[in-house]
């Protein structure tokens, strides 16, 4: 039987950091985890997303709950986002006539996605999230990492999950920046940083599609192989740095799921829960015995 974790008013309690990788919609899975951190009334001071998770740290920082943050990612789809090619980008990947690709350029337009991120949050800034939300992204000139505290959310938003070569980059503060998989993928030492206390740290993992034979199949694995090694380097190194405690929780998914494959909604969230309950006095745990 779980043991209640100090409430708000505790003095002394830690400081609380959720951390959420890329992943497409599987970072959806992670409502799970804010569902049992409202039960049991232990607040989160701070929100780190990448791509996918900086979409689902962005809603909850909105003040959404789980119904409204699965009702926006079943929204998607009615903008057909990602069906909007961009021929002459196309025509330049292959160095056919007419074409021209560089790091400026993404096969799809963005227009219809940017869209979505407006109609959804507007004019919000990222100051005015609660709790405090970061938003991992890179700088596509000089190969950095970019922490996004500042500014349009949806603007944010984009640039954190700007893949390449699917969508262009955007320019923010005079930086040309995109997704921030490339840089750190799980951005745990962002939390670190902040001096956060208990840090919950959650990874999606996509397994090898052995039978991929096209070209976005293809890709995908070979992020996934990239992720996997960089989250695994950065982790060891933020608790190497870390005084207190670090969860990391890995939500496996037996088949490979595609970046807005929303039938997959069900899942992703059944799955999460697995995961958040075999994980749950693990993290009252560390939230109780923190001195």
């Amino acid at each position: 039987m779980l043991t209640a974790a100090p409430d708000r008013s505790t003095p002394g309690r830690p400081k609380i950091a959720v951390v959420l990788s890329s992943g497409g919609l599987k970072p959806l899975a992670a409502v799970s985890l804010f569902d049992f951190l409202d039960a049991q009334a232990i607040p989160v001071d701070l929100l780190v997303g990448c791509s996918g998770g900086s979409i689902v740290c962005a809603l909850r920082g909105m003040g959404c709950r789980t119904e409204e943050i699965i009702a926006f990612f079943k929204g998607v789809n009615r903008f057909k986002p990602f069906t909007h090619m961009d021929y002459r980008a196309l025509l330049g990947l292959a160095k056919l006539p007419f074409g021209r690709f560089d790091m400026r350029s993404g096969l799809l337009r963005p227009q219809k996605y940017k869209a979505i991120l407006k109609e959804t949050f507007g004019d919000a800034r990222i100051e005015d999230l609660r709790p405090r939300v970061l938003f991992q992204a890179t700088d596509v000139d000089t190969g950095e990492g970019v922490v996004l505290e500042r500014g349009l959310v949806c603007d944010a938003l984009y640039a954190s999950s700007a893949l390449f070569p699917i969508l262009p980059p955007i320019q923010i503060d005079g930086r040309w920046v995109r997704d921030g998989y490339y840089t750190s993928p799980l951005p745990v030492s962002e939390a670190v940083k902040h001096d956060m206390d208990v840090i919950i740290a959650l990874t999606f993992f996509d397994p090898i599609d052995t039978g991929a034979d096209d070209y976005v199949g293809c890709l995908s694995n070979y992020y996934s192989i990239q992720g996997d090694a960089t989250t695994g380097y950065q982790m060891a190194l933020s608790i190497d740095m870390h005084t207190h405690e670090i969860i990391g929780i890995r939500v496996p998914f037996n088949n490979p799921i595609g970046i807005w494959e929303t039938r997959h909604i069900p899942e992703i969230v059944a799955t999460g829960r697995r995961a958040i309950e075999a994980h749950q006095e693990e993290i009252l745990s560390a939230i109780r015995n923190f001195s």
